[in-house]
């Protein structure tokens, strides 16, 4: 019997092709994931024996194996999506299925190249080249990813679970969409096989409360969370519903309560202002500003309204990049003034009210919450450390003087009174 820990020790392909699993390279609920020996193109994953509904998900991946999506896998060789490619069976029974392999060392989750912190400072082991990348680089990968999302839509599929960990960012900004077994499909005989599972700060407001089990979702559903990565990947990992100064009564909602309203930072009318560190979605092309709108505003009433992943792609590539006035940063070549160096600058001079003048260069990204700054007092625990000691000098001198000036005044008392 296979498990999650052993291999199978005899498989094929449903063509009769005998195969020999390789160690493990990822372990999952859902199964395990091997690679292939001699065939370094392919990845194999069992399923757990034991997994609920375990037929239901064979007969999904054997309804994806006989539609591909065209543009899967770039002419170059390159992975767009790992989709299930031929089921994989033992002792003539389907275990699993085979798919394309990706280069992992290599690849990183979106969320690395659009968090500032974690794009400078990646973790030993992983690939260093984040730390390289620009603002352009940025722009570039969200393109890509509409393009991932485009080959999605070829076909009768709903990505669904659209979060950071099922994308993954090559080194030459191209971009592979994994665990595509879990993503809606609808097979050509009309058989739905759905996506129930769902990240909050990804989901489209229209299924906010649904049965994610049983609730059909439809391609909207998808543009909705294409633009929040695209924003996040413009807007140095700002959160549209997340992250920004909150102007409205009571606590800042949640991200799925803000997105019913079209409540986004910087959107027209929103109570959710763009945050004081972050970039204003006014530094950004014309074009891109009003696809954000269609997607978070028109599409909250509407989501037909959302742009399509085509209509993303066209315009970011329509986007030329040129260097801010400083030669730091890169920026539209339409904006007027850097929003990189703003915030620089916005850091440096908060830093500097709670330090006293000590730089330490910029700080990871901050929470949510909106910062309200208070100077310090010229005095106390919080004064600074230089003031306090001068002021101590001057109090110590003028004391000493004062009691130099008493001293004599009584020796020049005592000695004209002991005169005649």
């Amino acid at each position: 019997m296979t498990n999650g820990n052993v291999r199978p020790p005899r498989v094929q392909l449903a063509t009769g092709e005998p195969l020999t699993l390789e160690p493990v390279l990822a372990r999952a609920g859902e199964g395990t994931v091997y690679g292939v020996a001699h065939r370094p193109e392919l990845a194999a994953k069992v399923f757990h024996p034991e997994l609920k509904g375990l037929q239901s998900k064979l007969d999904k991946v054997s309804a994806m194996i006989e539609s591909p999506p065209p543009g899967r896998v770039q002419p170059n060789g390159f992975v767009v999506l790992t989709w299930p490619n031929a089921l994989l069976l033992e002792g003539g029974r389907p275990i699993g299925f085979v798919m394309p392999r990706i280069d992992t060392a290599t690849s990183v989750e979106i969320h690395t190249m659009s968090n500032p912190a974690n794009r400078q400072d990646p973790l030993p082991g992983a690939p260093q080249w984040p730390r390289h990348a620009t603002w352009g680089h940025l722009v570039n990968v969200a393109a890509n990813l509409c393009l991932a999302v485009q080959t999605v839509h070829r076909v009768d599929a709903v990505i669904g679970d659209f979060q950071e960990r099922n994308i993954l960012v090559s080194d030459t900004t191209q971009v592979t969409l994994v665990d595509c077994d879990s993503m809606q499909f609808t097979s050509a005989r009309g058989d739905q096989f759905l996506c129930g599972v769902a990240r909050a700060e990804f989901t489209a407001p229209e299924l906010a409360g649904r049965d994610l089990r049983t609730w059909l979702r439809e391609k909207p559903s998808d543009l909705f969370a294409l633009a929040v990565h695209i924003y996040q990947l413009l807007m140095a990992g700002n959160h549209p519903f997340m992250r920004g100064y909150w102007t409205g009564a009571d606590q800042q909602p949640d991200a799925l309560a803000l997105a019913r309203t079209a409540s986004w930072a910087g959107g027209p009318g929103s109570p959710l202002l763009t945050h004081p560190l972050a970039p204003p979605i006014t530094f950004l092309p014309d074009e891109i500003q009003l696809l954000f709108t269609m997607a978070f505003t028109e599409g909250a009433r509407n989501p037909a309204c959302r742009p399509t992943a085509h209509e993303w792609r066209d315009s970011l590539l329509r986007i030329a990049v040129t260097t801010c006035g400083r030669g730091l940063h890169q920026v539209p070549s339409t904006t007027a003034s850097c929003p990189w160096c703003a915030i620089d600058d916005e850091r440096l001079r908060r830093q500097r009210t709670v330090s006293g003048q000590q730089h330490t260069g910029p700080r990871p990204m901050v929470t949510p919450k909106p910062i309200r700054q208070t100077p310090l007092p010229d005095h106390g625990f919080g004064a600074d450390p230089k003031l306090v000691l001068a002021g101590l000098i001057t109090v110590v001198t003028i004391v000493l003087a004062l009691a130099a000036f008493i001293i004599w005044a009584v020796l020049s008392g005592a000695s004209t009174f002991g005169a005649g």
